[in-house]
């Protein structure tokens, strides 16, 4: 390994871990992140993997970026990760040539929802996280390159769309940013790494273009995770990650 400790993958959805784990061939350690967080820890000898885990109400993935935020902490505490991976799916722009199935990854990481109209809060409202240069690597497997903006909403009001648009995002998510600012407050290295299911600017419905598109993009998914993980993990490769 190229550095000290495994990358960690964080992801939201069990339906969209579950070709990654395939793809991966990661084997659950038998661990709970935490005794009351029911999210177990994947991993291989090359890579870790947790989930958000499972409401304990309501009995579903526990989606967005509070989760995702919990998730990350205990994990890095658990596992000491040399790279953090948010990886999932998301929205996508026609007018930035998104397609269903493109596989993005982040030079940049934003929140489009946290609008603090306060003296040195706006800022603080946007994010502007840090992510690790990854880019030859992407773009030597035909990822896309950009901007992910992240927000607690399916949908995208207009006051959203605008921020995104600030942004040059080519990636819609519920959780990217909220990972990448936990990542901050502890100095570890951040990317995402996602499958875009729906268009956020076309006219269909952006819950009906998520189910209708799920199986493709999530199969995508898997295979885009394990080239990406293969070449920054492999030691000698030129795009190896390094502190």
């Amino acid at each position: 390994m190229p550095l000290g400790g495994k990358p960690l993958i964080v992801m939201a959805m069990e339906a969209e871990a579950a070709p990654v784990r395939s793809a991966l061939n990661l084997e659950a350690k038998g661990e709970k992140l935490h005794p009351s967080f029911s999210s177990e820890i994947w991993e291989n000898n090359r890579v870790c993997l947790v989930l958000n885990g499972e409401d304990r109400r309501y009995g579903v993935d526990s989606i967005a970026s509070q989760p995702a935020a919990i998730a990350s902490l205990l994990a890095i505490e658990r596992v000491r990760p040399s790279l953090v991976i948010s990886v999932g799916t998301a929205g996508g722009f026609v007018k930035r040539g998104g397609y269903i199935g493109q596989v993005c990854l982040a030079d940049s990481c934003y929140f489009h929802d946290r609008r603090i109209q306060l003296e040195a809060f706006d800022a603080y409202g946007n994010g502007n996280y840090p992510v690790v240069d990854l880019g030859d690597a992407g773009r030597s497997l035909g990822f896309q390159l950009g901007a992910v903006s992240t927000g607690n909403a399916l949908d995208a009001p207009e006051a959203d769309l605008a921020r995104m648009d600030s942004y040059q995002a080519i990636a819609k998510d519920m959780e990217a940013a909220a990972v990448a600012w936990i990542c901050e407050q502890f100095d570890i290295s951040f990317t995402a790494l996602k499958v875009i299911t729906d268009l956020v600017d076309s006219d269909e419905s952006t819950a009906e273009q998520f189910v209708s598109n799920f199986e493709i993009a999530t199969q995508r998914l898997g295979d885009a995770t394990k080239e990406f993980i293969e070449l920054i993990t492999t030691e000698g490769e030129d795009y190896a990650i390094r502190t």
